[in-house]
């Protein structure tokens, strides 16, 4: 609406025609006459011209515009772009492609509004930033990989991109779900400032609300990290499998091998109900272990239908398996504590695998038993014969475990009363493979009562005194003499005739009085060993436990040929071999070197991922602590996936192999452990604002929320008034002064002319 109107100067209409009438006077009075009454027109009409000018300038007439328009306000709208909007939605796509649909249509939608609007695109996630545009397009080129999400984080920055300006509303978009660590009220406190402010919080929630039907999960746990195993052993793989909102579902669980070339291979499959909504079932399943190398052993369910985590449905133990195997066959005859304890112990070790055999002397009448094939190469590694007559076991299956010795099995006799030459081993084909001299004469019946005859028998108490440094009896490293020493007592021991005199034959341990104790020796391409005692059972029961498993494992591994070799070897240790992606794991290594003089060499340490790049770590530390030289370091920051830790010499020396270690980087982010939008959490902020028009809309109500922006900013128009009045804008004022000097000139200059000056 247009009206005319006048602001005279000083603001009196009086002043301004007064001082206009006396100008109108003074130019009359002051015309001077002259003869030619044409003359005397132009030069009064030039006057009037000025005075009227000057009257203009006095009364200041102008027009007023009057209209009623919205203010200048600012539109923040902030979009979800945290990792979790990577889950599905429903079955027409995920949250994020349902988000971008959202802001695409939202953007478009403001376009057609009034350009008094300014509208501030923002992402967040546990931080917000303002996106260059906000074009319908500005989106197309993103991808979600925040990896929390903080609310309160956005509603904050909203208020801050307003930058002083009004605030038209805040649209806020996402799953609702808080993954960050709230600080203070969190974005309930940015809504109640909202509404003190009369500003509307829109909310578009996205992402199916949490339920027992939608909070389907079935996951992988407790699976220990690692195994060292022997080839063809069977071994048990225990883990847990976590169920939630699957009662009555039938669960697959697999267990796969993955060989260092990536090819898979089914090791077991089982078939899991679930027996209520929320539980967890501990399972065990007996697994064989494959040929020798280095493997990843994969536990795994499948994908269950609506299951939005599946980052928990596979979990990795790294597994090295050796040549040969751990499989322990122990015959025995007398029912006593040695045996007890030792089966205990051996059992203890998931790489030894142990079969026991109990022949009793009440069962001599049916001497000797059919063991079926065990005694045939290749059936079992290490044979351990207990306090038992040789006839139970009968020549021709002592001829077949003689030869088995021979292609590489070891084995061992362990201390009693009728083994040995006592048992009738002189004359059974062991009496070339067992270390020790026998006598036939010294044979005894499984039904004498001479069983501590001093000729076969060593009365205790009877010290240990180790005769030599070997794999077997180096139970306390560097002082394990000492450790023999402090043992307890043995309550007796078998008398040995003497240790054979042949290559390979040696001594370990022996009485005060040299008395051989433990003796091994070489039968072809075995090992075997001669133990004149049965209670080292005691150990264990007077608290030193360590030392009686240490030495029966080294006496293991050595009758299997698995000690350490006397060469420079690297050995890596990590903090874990499974981890998460933001852990602080550290590492060590060190060169272990049993000469003398250990090889002065500088390691480094490198990381290797699936496609074999490499990153070299260069925050290292070394040192050398007792003659070992050590490199520690932590792994850097890894994306999740495996790697392996390969630590080598610096200078390329080719004496000292380089090793690796596999290890797992996982994927724990708290934003995708906890897959579940809370739209109620959405709702609940934008209802704060619910007086000012706030409101939450689906991703599929835009037209909606576009007009209620629309209604909202019409509410908020107000009467704008623009005066164009005279003289107020250079061009008017240029115009008059133009005019009235104008017509002031040519008024002097016509009467020059005329010679009327």
């Amino acid at each position: 609406m247009s009206s005319f109107l006048i602001e005279p100067i000083y603001d009196s209409a009086v002043v301004a025609f007064l001082v206009s009438a006396l100008v109108v006077t003074i130019l009359v009075l002051v015309t001077p006459p002259t003869e030619n009454p044409k003359q005397r027109r132009w030069l009064i009409g030039l006057r009037f011209l000025a005075a009227f000018i000057l009257m203009l300038a006095m009364f200041r007439p102008g027009f007023v515009q009057t209209d009623t328009r919205p203010a200048e306000a600012t539109l923040v709208v902030a979009v979800d772009t945290s990792r979790s909007m990577t889950f599905p939605d429903d079955d027409r796509g995920d949250r994020w492609t349902h988000q971008q649909q959202a802001w695409q249509k939202l953007a478009a939608g403001l376009g057609t509004l009034d350009e008094s609007m300014s509208v501030r695109l923002l992402g967040y996630d546990k931080t917000a930033n303002q996106l260059d545009s906000a074009l319908p397009t500005a989106l197309d080129d993103r991808t979600p990989e925040g990896d929390l999400t903080d609310l309160a984080a956005a509603a904050t920055a909203a208020i801050a991109a307003a930058q002083g300006q009004p605030l038209a509303g805040v649209v806020l978009m996402g799953d609702g779900a808080q993954t960050a660590p709230i600080d203070g009220a969190g974005a309930e406190r940015i809504a109640q400032m909202l509404k003190t402010w009369g500003v509307p919080l829109w909310t578009i929630p996205i992402g199916p609300a949490g339920g027992q039907e939608a909070n389907r999960d079935a996951g992988i746990d407790a699976l220990p990290e690692s195994f060292q195993l022997f080839s063809e052993n069977e071994f048990d793989v225990n883990f847990q499998v976590q169920l939630r909102g699957l009662a009555g579902t039938e669960v697959p669980i697999r267990v796969r091998w993955i060989d260092e070339a990536g090819n898979s291979t089914v090791a077991a499959e089982r078939q899991l109900v679930a027996e209520k909504a929320n539980e967890v079932k501990g399972m065990s399943l007996p697994i064989v272990a494959p040929a020798p190398g280095v493997y990843r052993l994969n536990v795994e369910v499948d994908p269950i239908a609506g299951e939005l985590v599946t980052s928990n449905n596979l979990q990795t133990a790294f597994v090295n398996v050796r040549e040969g195997g751990g499989r322990i066959l122990y015959l025995e005859g007398a029912t006593r504590l040695e045996q007890t304890y030792l089966r205990s112990a051996l059992r203890r070790f998931p790489d030894l695998d142990l079969t026991y055999q109990w022949i009793p002397r009440d069962t001599e009448a049916r001497w000797p038993i059919g063991l079926r094939d065990w005694f045939q190469k290749g059936k079992f590694d290490i044979y351990i014969i207990g306090d038992l007559d040789a006839d139970a076991i009968g020549r021709e299956q002592l001829t077949q475990l003689a030869q088995s010795v021979s292609e590489g099995a070891g084995l061992v006799m362990l201390g009693g009363y009728h083994n040995y030459d006592a048992g009738g081993y002189a004359n059974s084909p062991l009496s070339d493979v067992l270390p020790v001299q026998m006598d036939a004469s010294r044979r005894i019946s499984i039904q004498s009562d001479d069983v501590d005859n001093p000729r076969l028998q060593i009365a205790g108490p009877i010290t240990i005194n180790r005769s030599r440094p070997h794999p077997i009896t180096n139970i306390g490293g560097e002082d394990a003499d000492a450790t023999w020493s402090t043992l307890p007592n043995l309550l007796g021991a078998n008398r040995f005739v003497g240790p054979k005199v042949s290559p390979g034959v040696q001594v370990l341990l022996e009485t005060a009085d040299k008395d051989p104790l433990l003796v091994v020796g070489e039968y072809g391409r075995g090992r075997t060993a001669a133990i004149a005692f049965d209670s080292t059972w005691r150990w264990w029961r007077e608290g030193r436990s360590e030392a009686y498993r240490r030495f029966w494992r080294q006496l293991a591994l050595w009758l299997l040929s698995r000690e350490e070799d006397s060469g420079d070897r690297i050995v890596i240790e990590l903090d874990s071999r499974r981890f998460a992606n933001e852990s602080d794991t550290g590492f060590r290594a060190r060169l272990n070197s049993l000469a003398d003089e250990p090889t002065q060499v500088k390691l480094s340490a490198e990381i290797i991922d699936e496609n074999n790049r490499v990153t070299a770590i260069t925050d290292t530390a070394s040192s050398t602590v007792a003659g070992q030289q050590t490199v520690t370091g932590m792994i850097p920051n890894l994306a999740p996936g495996y790697y392996r830790l390969k630590v080598g010499p610096a200078n390329g020396d080719a004496k000292i192999k380089a090793e690796t270690l596999a290890f797992q980087v996982i994927d724990q982010s708290r934003e995708m452990l906890m897959p579940m939008a809370d739209p109620g959490y959405l709702r609940q902020l934008a209802e704060i604002t619910k007086d000012h028009g706030g409101a939450a809309f689906s991703h599929e109500e835009i037209d909606q929320l576009v007009e209620q922006i629309a209604a909202r900013r019409h509410q908020a128009e107000a009467p704008v008034v623009e005066k164009q009045m005279l003289g107020d804008d250079p061009l008017s004022g240029w115009l008059l002064f133009v005019l009235f000097a104008g017509a002031l000139s040519t008024e002097w200059y016509l009467r020059r002319r005329w010679g009327l000056v």
